[in-house]
């Protein structure tokens, strides 16, 4: 990547799919730089083999970027820890996600990582593949059900499947992702026997801190922005209590005050334009500003009064920010424009307002209801779930200044304010 001199490369630089990577350093503005220093302290003196850490933030807000640069920007955590991120778009492109899977993907990931430990590991899911296989065939012999004894009989069947891709390949992920009937199969046999899936990840974890003289720290990325995934964060993942690493897990946040996560440790990013009583941040403004002046090296492109509307239509969310100058930049290269004006900018706004319109209408009660009361009215499960889907789905932003509020997306507002006969023109 490097800084725009053209709308093309404005365009470009701004594309809101990108993160950061560490070849890209020099466009790293360090947002949350106490809170930051804050965490990675903490994972310097945790002395906890079992330390989960979790972070929550509204999406776009730019935490995948932090982790992705983690032992860029601060190599002590690099001397400490052996590092093995997991993006959850990349290992489960599939609804439904179970704690089996991510206990069977840590294990596929700490292999990958030390390729010396791939005989062991097979050597493991042999022994269980044969523990497994024992109980089926007794169960098959001992049946007076036919029915029984046939379903049995398939369930051996599918667990030979399951151990064979274990044993096929040093990675089995994409095997995994692609087929249901394996995936479903795994999934019975570690909820009867997880207790041996977690030894066996432990037992990995125990040889790789030998091979590298390090702690092991597992980042497991983008899971909170799976649809249908509350269960698995307020049930489930108390499992990965038992893996004897340091790990980094990013949470939903709408589950921040869940009585769940009372007792954890959770490290909150956000930027915000305004504070809960209102008053302008002009500390936050400025970084934003920083985030654009770093990816534009040719600043009459686009002038401060725009870039100051992108902020405030960005309500502190990056990927918007991101959003709306990609859009435009497309705008004006398409028209063949000088630069990004307002012409360019109101196209933006209305191409991302368009995209935002269907679900605004669907849930516009409850949006009218956060913008009135900076929360949901109601401390229950339908209030949770509607404030889920909301921020899912970019329609409300949270916010933190000793405790959590929320806000709408500003263009989720002015939609909502056109609806109700208050639209303001741009």
């Amino acid at each position: 990547m490097k800084k725009a001199t053209t709308i093309d490369e404005i365009y470009s630089v701004f594309a809101p799919e990108k993160f950061l990577k560490p070849e890209d350093e020099e466009f790293y503005v360090d947002l949350y730089s106490k809170d930051l220093k804050r965490f990675i302290q903490a994972l310097l003196i945790n002395e906890l083999p079992t330390k989960s850490f979790f972070i929550a933030g509204q999406s776009g807000n730019g935490k995948t970027t932090i982790l992705n640069l983690l032992s860029t920007k601060y190599p002590k955590i690099d001397n400490k820890y052996e590092i093995i991120y997991m993006a959850g778009k990349e290992v489960f492109d599939y609804e439904n996600i179970d704690i089996v899977d991510i206990l069977l993907m840590m294990a596929n990931k700490i292999v990958l990582t030390n390729p010396d430990l791939q005989s062991k590991y097979i050597k493991k899911f042999e022994e269980l593949e044969a523990i497994k296989n024992g109980d089926l065939q007794k169960s098959t012999s001992t049946s007076k059900d036919n029915s029984e004894e046939l379903k049995a009989s398939a369930k051996l069947s599918l667990s030979a499947k399951f151990f064979s891709m274990i044993k096929a390949s040093g990675d089995f992920s994409s095997s995994y992702r692609l087929n249901d009937t394996i995936r479903e199969e795994a999934r019975q046999i570690f909820k009867v026997q997880k207790k041996e899936l977690i030894t066996i990840i432990n037992d990995l974890v125990l040889e790789c801190k030998k091979i590298n003289n390090k702690e092991l720290l597992f980042i497991i990325d983008d899971l909170e922005k799976k649809d249908n995934t509350d269960k698995l964060f307020l049930e489930d993942l108390r499992s990965l209590d038992d893996i004897e690493v340091t790990k980094i897990i990013t949470m939903p946040i709408h589950l921040r005050r869940t009585q769940t996560f009372q007792d954890k440790d959770i490290r909150e990013f956000a930027l915000k334009l305004h504070g809960f009583d209102g008053k302008k941040n002009e500390e936050d403004r400025e970084l934003l500003k920083e985030v654009i002046d770093k990816r534009i090296e040719k600043k009459s492109l686009i002038n401060e009064t725009i870039i100051d509307r992108i902020i405030d239509l960005s309500g502190g969310n990056l990927r918007q920010l991101a959003k709306l100058i990609h859009f435009a930049a497309s705008e004006a290269s398409t028209f063949e424009a000088e630069k990004i004006s307002e012409e360019e900018l109101a196209y933006a706004k209305e191409h991302l307002e368009r995209q935002l319109s269907s679900v605004v209408m669907l849930m516009r009660n409850f949006l009218k209801e956060i913008n009135e009361n900076k929360m949901p009215k109601e401390d229950n499960k339908d209030s949770l779930d509607n404030l889920g889907k909301a921020i899912k789905m970019g329609l409300v932003y949270a916010y933190f200044n000793g405790k959590i509020w929320y806000e709408l997306n500003p263009l989720a507002k002015e939609l909502i304010d056109s609806y109700d006969g208050k639209w303001k023109i741009f």
